[in-house]
């Protein structure tokens, strides 16, 4: 915290190319905000949030790509703003909103910006606010659409230079991290990052690498091609076995540090404990991770609703079932999230590879990846070297041939690595195959059934255990049409258990009030409140 010339600021996270807490950073933005006004932060990278209080008014920045979080809303009141949605939601009664909700069925998460309540909103990757008069104004810098024609394209040159990009950002990240880790699996992204690591470091036995999942020793599996890894450099490998069954346990903790913002509260519960785990016990003070900011992998655009299919945003009508899982239909829910989904459609490019990439950037990355990434930072220091703010704007200005399925970057390793490729790539993830799991886990699917039974307004609770019952029979789930949504049941009952969350922990639902009928439910027996955790 610094004040001086009449102005307050506070900093949180840290700068590339200054230690970590290192105080003199708050002096220096301080200045340039004095010097430069809200282009204050223009040529700043790292993972940070900045509040500045000046006599006139208060703004909220974050660094390029929100790797950290800033929540807000205003009212008559004023302006309120936290990292979580917690402190947010007891200020006043909140209606939820039920384009989201209906939403977070469909795709595990809200829309960018959003939450499951429609007056508390979140900051984006490359926005900063302005709260003014008692309005509150979110300004942008810069452009987050790609390159839509294909142009003249010196391949030599850009592999050249996103290579000297990539190395930049990778190591003077690591540099400056306390006490670092790789998260290592058997993926591209992963193993750019260690590879460029251990080529710059006299003694590869002193790295420590991380791994963890289900099946360990799956052939063929990110942790099994990790493994092959960590001992051909002979790293101090730590293998972390996920703990699933321990949902019923680490659900509240983890849909607080996640804010509910997807389904992943319920689907890497335990992943929390990993990382407390990793803090405690094998000193481990920060994460590298390769993060999936190139773009969507393993296709190619052909159809508008192929794309927005892939991106967990399909038009309403494509959505199979849909009309079962809301009381009443949930008619007016329905037709707020189709608003959204063409608003966004509207406003992207209208190429099919560039309005898939846009909307990959603008959806998916800072609606689900970043939550995915922000719970572990409250064990552990999260570097996201591959979301570098340079890195990001030479990806999204190449040609679409060359950002599909990672094309240029996997030329990179191959120049850079290739030495390696006789490790193969990892052909099946670390993920937990949750029908076998539930049908050998009774204490997880009693836990999931009770928050299912207790689901209030306007979800239908019937209609997600009845989908809970079939997973568990292995029934099969019947023929999708031809152009059709369909959300694996698996999927349908973590969100819908998810929801029932944040409605329960939610002041009012006019969603609910506005229902044909309404169901008063219960806390369930487990007492899953994240209040409690």
């Amino acid at each position: 915290l610094r004040e001086g010339a009449g102005v307050c600021l506070a900093f949180e996270g840290h700068v590339l190319g200054r230690p970590a807490g290192d105080e003199v950073v708050a002096d220096a933005l301080l200045d340039a905000f004095l010097e430069r006004g809200e282009r204050f932060l223009d040529g700043w990278d790292g993972s940070f949030q900045v509040f500045v209080r000046t006599p006139e008014a208060t703004y909220l920045f974050m660094d390029p790509t929100a790797s950290r979080r800033w929540f807000f809303r205003s009212g008559p009141w004023g302006l309120a703003f936290s990292p979580e949605v917690a402190p947010l939601r007891t200020l006043a009664p909140a209606p939820v909103d039920g384009a989201n909700l209906a939403q977070f069925l469909v795709g595990g998460r809200f829309f960018a910006g959003h939450t499951l309540l429609a007056e508390v909103f979140q900051l984006l990757p490359g926005e900063h606010l302005v709260h003014r008069d008692g309005r509150v104004e979110r300004r942008r810098t810069g452009s987050d659409a790609v390159r839509q024609d294909p142009g003249l394209f010196d391949v030599k040159a850009t592999l050249t230079r996103l290579e000297t990009a990539l190395e930049r950002a990778i190591l003077q990240r690591w540099t400056q991290a306390r006490a670092p880790a790789l998260l290592l699996t058997g993926g591209w992204d992963s193993r750019y990052l260690f590879h460029t690591v251990a080529r710059h470091v006299g003694d590869t036995s002193r790295l420590c690498t991380v791994t963890w999942g289900h099946d360990l020793r799956r052939e063929g599996s990110d942790a099994r091609v990790a493994y092959d890894i960590a001992k051909r450099f002979g790293t101090r490998h730590v293998e972390l076995k996920r703990s699933v069954g321990q949902v019923p346990e680490t659900f509240a903790a983890m849909f607080q540090a996640q804010s509910g913002m997807t389904e992943l509260s319920f689907g890497h519960a335990d992943e929390l404990t990993l990382c407390q785990r990793l803090a405690e016990r094998h000193g481990v003070g920060s994460l590298f991770r390769g993060d999936e900011c190139f773009g969507p992998t393993g296709w190619n655009a052909t159809t508008l609703g192929g794309v927005l299919a892939r991106l967990s945003l399909p038009f309403t009508e494509d959505v199979a079932g849909r009309e079962r899982w809301l009381v009443g239909g949930g008619e007016e829910a329905w037709a707020g999230r189709e608003e959204q989904v063409r608003q966004r459609v509207a406003a992207a490019p209208q190429g099919l590879e560039a309005l898939r990439d846009t909307l990959y950037f603008r959806e998916r990355v800072p609606a689900f990846l970043h939550h995915l990434n922000y719970f572990k930072a409250h064990r552990l220091e999260v570097f996201n070297p591959l979301m570098d703010r340079e890195v990001l704007a030479l990806s999204r200005a190449l040609p679409a041939a060359w950002r599909t399925d990672k094309r240029l970057f996997k030329d990179c390793y191959r120049r850079q690595f290739a030495a390696h490729l006789d490790i193969p790539f990892a052909d099946t993830s670390n993920g937990v195959d949750w029908g076998r799991m539930l049908r050998r886990s009774p204490r997880v699917v009693a836990f999931l059934r009770s928050g299912l039974e207790a689901l209030p307004s306007p979800l239908i609770p019937e209609v997600f255990v009845e989908a809970l019952e079939g997973l568990l029979r292995g029934a099969p789930t019947g023929a999708a049409l031809p152009g059709s949504y369909r959300v694996a049941p698996e999927q349908l009952v973590m969100r819908a258990f998810v929801l029932g969350q944040w409605l329960r922990d939610s002041p009012t639902s006019e969603v609910a009030s506005r229902s044909k009928s309404s169901r008063a439910r219960a806390t369930p027996a487990s007492e899953v409140s994240a209040k409690q955790a």
